[in-house]
């Protein structure tokens, strides 16, 4: 009888189990932070955080600020500003299939809104193979000739942008830690001098229960 009893509790637990309920809950990940964090994915959160300091860290350096008044200068323009090339991120975790295309549109959005570079697209690593087809209307009869762009009129970048992630992680136990780092790394096209570099890491650790371990 006690057997049974058992038997029976344990069913009730599990149908119990099978009918609790799911909420969702809708949330800005630009204003509001979770903090879930998963060892093969990087969340949008972990990019913004990136994206925001790595401009906010761009506005505040020294080199870079002088590389401006310079480049200023040299166009003989006060309100000159240069155009940058922002590269694909790398992606240098041990995860082949990461997403990381969301931290260049975010980096792409960051600069454009700071106003201190101007983002090309024709070197771009998605939008260059759209501008070159744009630019193919030349050949088409049916398109008026005179609203076609011209050859010879794109922007070439004078300064470039090559942000890569990193992750590592150490096991201790059942303690896992887990370390993303976040690397851009500036230069200036026509010396070739690195100009500015901004490093970011964000870290979390997992404690493995007994069970399941």
């Amino acid at each position: 009888m006690k057997k049974v009893l058992v038997f029976a509790a344990v069913a009730a637990i599990f149908l119990l189990s099978g009918c609790t309920t799911t909420t969702t809950t809708i949330y800005d990940p630009a204003t509001q932070q979770t903090n879930l964090r998963q060892r093969g994915n990087v969340s949008a959160e972990e990019f913004r955080i990136v994206a925001k300091e790595a401009i906010n860290g761009a506005l505040t350096n020294p080199k870079f600020m002088n590389f401006l008044a310079a480049y200023k200068a040299e166009m003989q323009n006060p309100n000159a500003i240069p155009v940058m090339k922002l590269t694909k991120v790398r992606n240098e975790t041990d995860d082949p299939d990461l997403k990381i295309g969301e931290l260049t549109d975010l980096l792409s959005e960051a600069l454009l809104n700071s106003g201190i570079v101007d983002v090309t697209i024709a070197e771009g690593a998605d939008l260059q193979t759209a501008i070159a087809a744009s630019r193919n209307l030349e050949l088409d009869p049916n398109f008026n000739q005179a609203t076609v762009a011209q050859r010879g009129t794109l922007t070439a970048a004078r300064i470039v942008l090559c942000p890569k992630v990193i992750s590592s992680e150490v096991q201790d136990g059942r303690t896992r830690a887990v370390t993303r780092t976040f690397v851009l790394e500036m230069g200036d096209i026509k010396t070739g001098l690195l100009m500015w570099k901004f490093t970011k890491q964000l870290g979390f650790m997992k404690k493995h229960g007994v069970i399941g371990y």
